[in-house]
């Protein structure tokens, strides 16, 4: 019987001493979560300005985007908007 609750008795005990390091750790895997948030969405923004001013561009200098290129600017936008609402999810701001 005793040798049933000192494992019991031991895991316990481990698990209360990992509790205040596992609080302290949460902040900074919040923070690395919101960094990567951030980062995804400044890329997704970074990349829909870049596609738009290319086809600003080609149209300035009378050329016709087609389809495929109209869908991939929405598709871009789509992923812009996304991502930056998944960062205020995970930002909290």
């Amino acid at each position: 019987m005793v040798f049933t609750r000192l494992p019991a008795i031991a895991v316990g005990a481990a698990l209360f001493l990992a509790l205040p390091s596992a609080a302290h750790a949460t902040p900074s895997s919040r923070d690395d979560a919101c960094a990567g948030a951030v980062a995804a969405a400044d890329t997704a923004e970074h990349d829909y300005e870049a596609y738009k001013k290319e086809l600003q561009d080609r149209i300035a200098d009378g050329g016709h985007p087609d389809r495929s290129e109209l869908q991939a600017l929405s598709d871009a936008r789509t992923q812009r908007d996304a991502t930056a609402s998944q960062a205020q999810r995970v930002c909290g701001t």
